[in-house]
């Protein structure tokens, strides 16, 4: 797939020149990997039997596709980096083993937690729909949940941000403009923002009230707000640079 989608050396792509033509050993590792996390997701729905488990296992792919798409947006953000930078350094690799570890552990609990939200509170309690049961919710105790799914989800984009620092502080090998430099570090910032904000819904999880666990939920939502205005904050700065290059 990677292949397929190679830009031309001196291209652009969200403000950085395409310096990674080739694809790495790493980043075919890292496809496998991924591939890997996506069948782990498939394998955990057994084939239904009968009509009433194929009806059933239909009605469950709203949370599978959400958990399906939140992976190929992370494999996306990763094909990128890589497009736009073509590292392969050793700390790179090690910034890189940590993402894959983090979403290979973090596949799980997203799945189980995307069916809690989805099936319960928007199908089942919003929509009216009868969902089936598809977890066995014996000794369930949302705030732990909620905890492990906001360190996961952090996780993966404190690796994100590592990494773009480590694009940051090869600058002059890889002869990045101002322009760029300053782009690199807006991602930086960016992905960190993204990794506060469920961070910070731990606390509200935990406050004594019936409406903890939807307060924390909802207010992973404030991720788009937050992104939207740093990314209208940096812009002047970044067409200043732009117009100066």
């Amino acid at each position: 797939m990677r292949r397929h989608m190679l830009s031309h050396e001196g291209e652009e792509m969200t403000g950085i020149r395409v310096r990674g033509v080739e694809v790495t050993r790493m980043e075919g590792l890292t496809d496998a990997m991924f591939g890997f996390a996506i069948t782990l997701l498939i394998v955990s729905l057994e084939p239904p039997t009968s009509y009433e488990q194929l009806v059933s296992l239909m009605l469950s792919f709203p949370a599978f596709g959400v958990t399906f798409m939140l992976m190929m947006f992370i494999w996306y953000w990763h094909y990128r980096f890589f497009r736009q930078y073509g590292l392969n350094s050793g700390k790179v690799i090690l910034a890189n083993a940590f993402l894959m570890f983090v979403v290979l552990l973090f596949v799980f609990p997203l799945k189980f937690f995307a069916t809690i939200v989805i099936d319960t509170i928007f199908l089942e309690r919003w929509a009216g729909i009868d969902m089936p049961d598809q977890l066995d919710r014996t000794g369930l105790n949302y705030p732990i949940l909620h905890t492990i799914y906001a360190i996961g989800f952090a996780a993966v984009f404190i690796c994100f941000s590592w990494l773009y620092k480590l694009a940051l502080d090869a600058r002059d090998a890889l002869d990045l403009t101002a322009y760029e430099q300053q782009v690199t570090r807006v991602h930086i910032n960016m992905y960190l923002l993204v990794a506060a904000v469920p961070l910070l819904t731990i606390p509200l999880v935990w406050l004594p009230t019936k409406w903890a666990p939807m307060i924390a939920g909802m207010s992973n939502f404030f991720i788009w707000p937050v992104t939207m205005i740093y990314g209208r904050m940096t812009q002047p700065k970044l067409n200043a640079l732009k117009e100066a290059s």
